[in-house]
């Protein structure tokens, strides 16, 4: 087994035919179905086969194909680390995230990592939890970040609490609840959430507990972002959101805040790296760059409790 040929196997893959594999490798058709033929030879089973959409990994190749990108991605790794030793600042930098995620100090640390890193190819997932984890285990995604706001426990890889931020629950600025200012009158309303576990309907029927109310009827989960805004936007719900996406973002001005005796828990940013793996320069670099995000926003908003400050201080000091 050749790394040419994994190459190859995962070229297809992405691809959905040999020709296409063979544009991306430099390399003719020819090559690339020799070099599966060699692997099928190897293992003695049919790795690909063909089907109206395209060619697709069989139940062995796609066995195979798991383990084929962890050690073409590493094999990419350790040809960047040797170049940027003799001085070289290209490469590639694949980044996770969870939706949320995305507006908790990205941008800054981006801008921050392209003044080093002018060169380096980056690319950001928007990924389901459970996809970033998938990534991070067979080494495909380099980091991620995931914003909860309870940890979830999957084995997703070495994980690192940033910072926290503030939640509020909201709702449409020019819609029937946006003067609500108790529970009792957001009975009726839907209460909209994007959690694929069930900790924030038990949240929310625990808080109306506690209020001695009925909780409401209507509490909707939706874990497409892309519906989820739509949604907030085109009808009253009522959700949880961070304050700083209220306050910051161009979005932020659709929604008002709702001043309830009991605000939704923080929502704290997570990194997560490969278990047990070396990170590339570029990759250390990024890290770098979203710790010090940290440390500003701790610094900054003292309404704002950070989580992890002494393990944050600790990590840069070492990479100063």
């Amino acid at each position: 087994m050749k790394i040419h040929q994994l190459r190859a196997l995962v070229e297809i893959a992405a691809t959905g035919s040999l020709n296409g594999a063979a544009r991306r490798l430099h390399v003719t058709q020819p090559a690339v179905t020799k070099a599966i033929r060699e692997l099928e030879d190897e293992f003695g089973v049919r790795l690909l086969e063909r089907n109206p959409w395209g060619v697709v990994p069989t139940a062995e190749g796609a066995a195979l194909l798991q383990r084929a990108h962890t050690v073409v991605r590493e094999m990419e790794r350790a040809e960047e680390d040797l170049a940027h030793l003799k001085g070289q600042r290209d490469g590639k930098l694949l980044v996770g995230v969870t939706p949320i995620a995305g507006t908790s100090g990205l941008t800054d640390a981006f801008t921050e990592f392209r003044r080093r890193w002018p060169l380096v190819s980056i690319e950001f997932r928007e990924l389901g939890f459970h996809q970033l984890g998938e990534q991070l285990r067979n080494r495909t995604l380099d980091l991620a970040f995931a914003a909860f706001p309870v940890r979830p426990d999957d084995g997703a890889g070495s994980v690192q609490a940033l910072f926290s931020f503030e939640s509020v629950f909201v709702t449409r600025a020019t819609g029937t609840f946006a003067r609500a200012a108790s529970l009792e009158a957001l009975q009726e309303a839907e209460w909209i959430h994007t959690d694929v576990t069930d900790n924030y309907p038990l949240y929310i029927r625990a808080m109306y507990e506690r209020a001695q109310l009925e909780p409401p009827r209507r509490v909707t989960r939706c874990t497409s972002y892309a519906l989820f805004y739509a949604l907030t936007l085109s009808t009253d719900a009522v959700f949880a959101w961070t304050r700083h996406s209220l306050e910051e973002t161009q979005l932020g001005s659709s929604f008002v805040e709702l001043h309830l005796p009991e605000p939704p828990p923080p929502l704290h940013l997570y990194l997560y790296s490969p278990p047990e793996a070396q990170l590339t320069r570029p990759a250390e670099y990024f890290v770098d760059c979203i710790l010090e995000v940290a440390r500003r926003r701790m610094g900054q908003a003292s309404n704002r409790q950070g989580v992890g400050r002494e393990g944050i201080d600790r990590r840069l000091s070492r990479r100063s």
